[in-house]
């Protein structure tokens, strides 16, 4: 073998060896790549394994009817007022002659010839100059009675009918649960919950409490197809080697008992679903006294005062509105529930952050220039609330059947906004005022263990006031009412776990403003009574729906 050879195998060796060794990395670095995949599917598997899903799809029909009786426009009557004030400014209007009588075509005539004007005078009167006006008129000016009189006559409205005779709706409820430690669990809930054909979560505000869009109230009442955070809380149980745990996080505060009976399910939420009903943030801490009886300390954020507010003056921003009470199982077997929530609401402001169309100016009563959403901030911090029930369920025989008596208590402070202050108007001084509420129910389960049948009676004192915008009610929370409402229903399992349910309810209102903490109650029978809003003096709904378990 000369040298010239040695040379060539000894360079093809090389070669062979360097591609070699290219090669081995280069199969190494796959491999790895390809390990990292598995691992990372297998991290997957494993969350998802790790997550226990659950929920309900359900979907329903609904026919709605409703009376209004005959009322006196509040918001025209404001209008009235507010351009009353316009038109007897020496400013806007020098040439007034308070010898000449005026009324409200006049008002109405000098405001479209001066609507410039008007516009500027609007921009610079608050709700407290327009307070302070009326206060001032009705100590001073003899023929102020008179004038809100004939107001009175021009805001009339005559009742009318309402007949919605096909509303249908989808409700999607995804439960999530996972085992985070040994003593640490996680909860959540997604929810969708819209009616067909429709594609906003604010609607038309028409004085109901529902149909103000702010956190509390979703997605208990229907909007958009939007998947909203429901729940989502941790839960770390046995504190100091204790039967003690602490939860925090956006809470189970809806559906609480005894409104599951209805709708054939289980316990769906902590508090007494009689006087909330409420979506809320906060904490509990809870101490399981014995096998049958759990305490548990409640608190929550209604409103935040300053996040999201912009830059708030320290000495005029408003206080946060916050709660605390206590929810007592004080016997808790399948046979057998005895349970009480006790709550204090304190500095409650008049209504919460959230978007809405109003349909008149609330300040000026004027109408507003079209359907445009907005956003609603408190203006005021109203006082305390406090709210109280008791609740007694039990099974006998083939009878599930519960009694429960509900009452609240308004401790107002002097002070009231456009909408009023605490259970008053908003030219009066708030007192405090009591209010009570008395919730029966009993269901039949037939022996064939697949249908119910079930009887329901609720009625609200005219200062009854629980907060439960999240009701499972499109009429609004029947447990709300200010009058008497009764329901029956018969539900049928066609599987253990497909459900249909037939129900009607029926709403015999006795006073004006159910559901709101805000404005005086006045009895609908002495019609015409002034109202901001319309309100139902009677509403019925017939309901088909199909619930899909899993």
């Amino acid at each position: 073998m000369n040298r010239k050879l040695v040379i060539l195998l000894g360079a093809l060796l090389a070669l062979s060896l360097a591609a070699g060794t290219a090669l081995a990395e280069r199969t190494t670095e796959e491999r790895l790549k390809a390990l990292e995949k598995k691992i990372q599917k297998l991290q997957v598997n494993d969350v998802k394994d790790a997550i226990q899903w659950g929920g309900d799809l359900r979907v329903e029909a609904h026919n709605v009817t409703g009376e209004i009786p005959d009322y006196i426009d509040g918001m025209r009557m404001q209008a009235l007022v507010f351009g009353t004030m316009f038109y007897t400014d020496p400013n806007y209007n020098p040439s007034f002659d308070p010898m000449v009588p005026f009324g409200p075509a006049q008002v109405d005539q000098f405001i479209g010839q001066n609507y410039a004007a008007f516009q500027v005078f609007q921009g610079q009167t608050s709700f407290g100059d327009v307070k302070d006006w009326v206060g001032f008129m009705m100590a001073n000016n003899p023929n102020m009675g008179a004038m809100m009189q004939a107001y009175a006559q021009d805001a009339y409205r005559q009742g009318f009918k309402t007949d919605n005779d096909i509303l249908y709706t989808t409700r999607l409820r995804l439960n999530l649960d996972a085992a985070v430690a040994d003593d640490v669990s996680f909860t959540g809930r997604l929810s969708m919950y819209k009616p067909w054909g429709a594609s906003t979560q604010t609607g038309m505000f028409n004085g109901q409490a529902n149909t103000l869009n702010t956190d509390a109230n979703w997605p208990g009442v229907p909007g958009d197809g939007t998947l909203k955070v429901d729940r989502a809380y941790f839960t770390w149980n046995n504190l100091f080697a204790q039967p003690v745990y602490l939860s925090l996080g956006r809470r189970p505060s809806t559906e609480g008992p005894p409104l599951h009976y209805r709708h054939d399910e289980m316990r769906a939420g902590t508090p007494m679903g009689t006087i909330i009903d409420f979506q809320f943030d906060g904490a509990t801490v809870g101490w399981h006294v014995r096998e049958n009886t759990t305490l548990r300390a409640c608190y929550g954020l209604g409103y935040e005062s300053q996040y999201g507010q912009g830059l708030v003056d320290a000495d005029t921003a408003l206080k946060d509105a916050q709660f605390f009470g206590f929810n007592i199982d004080a016997w808790d077997t399948p046979k057998m529930q005895v349970q009480t929530t006790i709550a204090r609401a304190f500095d409650i402001t008049d209504g919460f952050d959230g978007q809405i169309i109003l349909p008149n100016n609330p300040v000026s009563g004027q109408p507003m220039p079209g359907p445009i959403v907005t956003r609603f901030s408190p203006s005021a911090n109203l006082g305390d609330f406090d709210i109280a029930s008791v609740l007694l369920s039990r099974t006998d025989g083939r009878v599930d059947w519960f009694a429960t008596g509900s009452w609240s208590k308004s401790r107002p402070v002097d002070v009231t906004g456009p909408f009023g202050g605490l259970m008053c108007d908003p030219y009066e001084s708030p007192e405090s005022q009591t209010g009570s509420m008395y919730y029966l129910g009993a269901r039949y389960n037939l022996a064939n263990g697949k249908t119910k049948l079930g009887l329901e009676w609720n009625k609200g004192s005219q200062y009854w006031f629980n907060f439960t915008p999240a009701a499972d009610d499109l009429l609004g929370a029947k447990t709300a009412t200010r009058g008497t409402v009764t329901e029956a229903y018969v539900t049928h399992r066609f599987a253990p776990k497909f459900v249909a349910k037939l129900a009607y309810i029926s709403y015999a209102y006795d006073y004006t403003g159910s559901g709101w903490h805000v404005g005086a109650p006045k009895e609908i029978s002495e019609t015409p009574v002034v109202q901001g809003f319309p309100t139902w003096e009677k509403a019925g709904k017939v309901s088909l729906s199909f619930s899909a378990r899993f």
